[in-house]
């Protein structure tokens, strides 16, 4: 087979470029897309369906929880540490724990969850936590949480 001679390959370069223009149209016979307003309503949940099974998207709104932990000895290291993975009312709202069941809880927050605390900041976050009014109200009982970084994460949404 012969190689097409450069104008050859010129002229059907150039006829190709027309025809993809051709199909493409005039910038003026295309529609603007449409634009979304602030005040449109959400489009109604997308969903597909195959097989007998359906999905369909939603939205969720979470509440928003810009609480921090209140005033006390070691408030700076709690809020500075345990904030950046969640929200204080997390903590706050746990059931009474001993020392030791904070201090697993902790533990397992850094090596199960990787949580950034320096160990120089465990022993000051469990004084804390076990010094808030609603660890007071009634005594820790059960055993302590598995603080085993092998050990597989319990979902109790524990904090520290």
């Amino acid at each position: 087979m012969k190689t097409p001679s450069p104008g050859v390959l010129a002229a059907g370069l150039i006829g190709l470029t027309g025809i993809i223009l051709v199909s493409i149209g005039a910038p003026s016979s295309r529609k603007a897309p449409v634009p979304i307003s602030e005040t449109s309503e959400p489009a109604p949940a997308a969903s597909v369906s195959a097989r007998g099974f359906s999905l369909a998207s939603t939205s969720v709104d979470l509440p928003a929880d810009d609480a921090t932990y209140p005033d006390g000895p070691h408030a700076d290291v709690i809020n500075a540490n345990c904030t950046s993975c969640h929200s204080a009312s997390m903590a706050l709202t746990q059931p009474a724990l001993s020392a030791e069941q904070w201090k697993a809880t902790v533990t397992k927050m850094r090596e199960v969850y990787k949580a950034p605390v320096a160990e120089k900041d465990v022993d000051a976050i469990v004084a804390y936590l076990t010094a808030m009014p609603s660890q007071k109200a009634a005594p820790a009982t059960g055993k302590a949480q598995d603080p085993d970084p092998k050990a597989a994460p319990d979902g109790s949404g524990g904090t520290g």
